[in-house]
């Protein structure tokens, strides 16, 4: 073959090659597409989501009612995160990325646009205006992977944030948190500044829920022994030293040293690390009386971040900031896991006085019930009621139904709280009966105004007590040595765990068939829960099973005048004893899932739309996309999703 073939040959070869990669490419991407199209209108109809999702405002919701603040001249609120995650956790607090995004979308849509920190500066030092709704977004904790899972509403809303980390975390090997050149590659993007929550994140003072002394704790041992703690513990640089009878350990100079080193370390790091020292600055723990526990550590505290940093979120529980405050003083929402965006919304609403709007949902679906009270969003297979500040919320399905039905339900709400529901009832719901979720405790209730006629806790029908006071307390010293041995870098320190955990060996606390007083936990307003109701009423009896469990059979009550039924959830007075960081949450919500009622006859009178199930090519299809993204984000930070 001469040369010329050869050479026309290798060139038909080279162009057919490109053209099968083409082709390839082609069909690729129409299969990419595809799938990416029918995992959207499948995610839609799964999770009940929608494109622009039914909207009312705080006017139509809250009525008359007055919040508890109304913010007058410029003003900011200021929102933060502890952290992201991609899936919800039991008994976990941190949110997740789609609540978080339902969140911001919540917040775009009633109007807010994020500020940067320069602008609270400016606000505070030099009188600058702030917009008519302006919103100061934070993560805190420093959790790795919270920045990725953040930045896509970020860019989709045009927002930005503050990404705040431990100082003693910037050269972290273990991947569980942002180190400094995760916080330079952020600081070179348009949507993230940068803040500190401190040097380290340690506890002393502690002491268990039977007032044993623990002493001082690091992150790792507290969150070992956490579950056997109440709130009696205090953050590194909130108070003295001081011994199991409470009584100081150190002088005031020694306490001024001590202080002092942990900024000073955390000035140093950030400077070496960074080469410059974040402005903002959230001090370690949250709503004390100033900058501290005590009058001596909270003025050290003041001397120390006025030096260093030039603004101090310093209270948890209120968005609202205003000229009022101190830049040393400032306070944040900290959205949890629990919060719906109508939860958030009404929190926000309650601290401003702002007109804001609350999602209403799927349309069809809310068209079959009457809000009477509160915030309601029809989402899927749920009906998520948000309560006033202090008060309640409530729905009426629109259409009578016969007094003997067939309900069942699962109730997702938080097990601190109230959801009802009241059948039999009058139009404004007074009357008939009512079976009843209020703080772990199940109440079928016939009539207003009355005891009610059956009560059950839920503690023991889940198999509670299971140990007693002294097992309980005798359990905490044991793991209280063992996560000191694991991860103390105290020798002494470890040297009398050992000894401790020596000393209980062997040791046998008198249980509950022993006579001893059984341990009662107390209730968290982070706890959450989810309960299967079923609920038959046939002419004067009701019969109701939980969890698939028969409880209260044909037990005797009242016909009742009406036909209504309602949903209702309600807070419960007086949460503030139930939690370290939120010292109180004045709202709540009940969640309604997968409803139906039917008639006796088995006639269906009401039915959530059932969800279509998400198949493994779309589950699939989710982890690559994920994969590919973080690859993106990670060769290069200012690559958005």
């Amino acid at each position: 073959m001469d040369e010329k073939k050869l050479h026309r040959k290798n060139v038909f070869k080279v162009i057919r090659t490109i053209f099968e990669i083409l082709f390839i490419i082609i069909v690729l991407a129409w299969a990419v597409t595809s799938l990416v199209s029918e995992h959207t209108r499948q995610h839609l109809l799964y999770t009940g989501a929608e494109l622009d999702c039914a909207m009312v405002t705080s006017d139509e919701i809250v009525g008359g009612l007055a919040p508890a603040c109304t913010a007058t001249g410029p003003h900011f609120i200021a929102i933060s995160y502890n952290g992201l995650t991609e899936y919800a956790r039991e008994g976990g607090k941190i949110v997740t990325k789609a609540d978080y995004e339902e969140q911001m979308q919540a917040l775009k849509d009633s109007g807010y646009q994020t500020i940067t920190q320069q602008d609270v500066i400016d606000y505070y030092l030099k009188g600058a205006p702030l917009p008519d709704k302006a919103l100061l977004l934070i993560f805190e904790d420093g959790v790795m992977n919270t920045t990725r899972l953040a930045q896509p509403a970020l860019w989709k809303y045009n927002y930005i944030a503050t990404a705040c980390t431990f100082a003693g975390n910037l050269s972290d090997e273990t991947g569980a948190y942002i180190t400094a050149r995760d916080m330079k590659q952020l600081k070179n993007t348009t949507f993230w500044e940068t803040g500190s929550n401190g040097y380290r994140l340690s506890y002393i003072n502690v002491f268990d829920r039977f007032e044993n002394y623990f002493g001082h704790l690091n992150t790792a041992e507290f969150l070992d022994i956490h579950s056997y703690l109440r709130r009696d513990y205090n953050h590194y640089l909130m108070d003295f030293l001081r011994d199991e009878n409470r009584i100081r350990t150190e002088s005031v100079e020694e306490m001024e040293r001590r202080i002092a080193w942990d900024y000073e370390q955390m000035e140093e790091v950030y400077q070496e690390d960074l080469g410059y020292v974040p402005a903002l600055y959230i001090l370690m723990h949250s709503n004390t009386g100033a900058f501290g526990n005590d009058p001596k550590v909270s003025q050290k505290n003041a001397e120390m971040l006025e030096s260093i940093f030039a603004m101090n979120f310093n209270r948890q529980g209120s968005c609202l900031n205003t000229r009022e405050s101190s830049i040393y003083d400032l306070s944040r929402l900290q959205s949890r896991q629990y919060f719906s965006p109508n939860h958030l919304m009404m929190r926000v609403w309650d601290d401003t006085g702002h007109k804001v709007v609350f999602r209403l949902g799927d349309e069809t679906r809310a068209a079959d019930w009457e809000r009477k009270s509160g915030a309601v969003e029809y989402k899927g297979r749920k009906i998520i009621l948000t309560t006033l500040p202090y008060g309640e919320s409530e729905i009426c399905f629109a259409r009578s139904l016969p007094k003997d039905l067939d309900v069942s339900v699962r109730l997702q709400g938080n097990v601190v709280g109230q959801q009802a529901l009241k059948f039999r009832t009058n139009a404004d719901g007074k009357g008939g009966v009512t079976v009843r979720l209020y703080d772990n405790h199940l109440l079928i209730e016939d009539g207003e105004g009355k005891d009610p006629v059956f009560e059950l806790d839920l503690f023991e029908f889940d198999g509670g007590p299971y140990v007693s006071k002294a097992e309980e307390e005798l359990s905490g010293k044991i793991a209280l040595a063992h996560t000191i041995i694991d991860h103390d870098d105290d020798e002494a320190r470890i040297s009398e765990a050992k000894a401790l955990l020596a000393s209980l060996d062997g040791l046998r606390a008198p249980g509950i068939a022993d006579g001893a007083e059984p341990f009662i936990p107390e209730l968290d307003i982070d706890e959450q829960d989810d309960r299967a109701l079923r609920i038959v009423l046939d002419g004067a009896t009701i019969s109701v099973w939980l969890d698939g469990q028969l409880v209260a059979d044909h037990l005797s009550v009242s016909s009742g005048s009406g036909s209504g039924m309602f949903l209702e959830a309600a807070v419960t007075q007086g949460t503030e004893r139930f939690s370290q960081t939120n010292l109180s949450d004045d709202v709540y919500d009940g969640i309604f899932a997968e409803l139906n009622i039917r008639s006796l006859n088995g006639s269906e009178l009401y039915a959530y739309a059932p969800p279509l199930p998400v198949s493994n090519h779309e589950s699939f299809l989710d982890r690559t996309l994920d994969k590919i993204i973080r690859l993106m984000h990670w060769a290069s930070p200012n690559w958005q999703a």
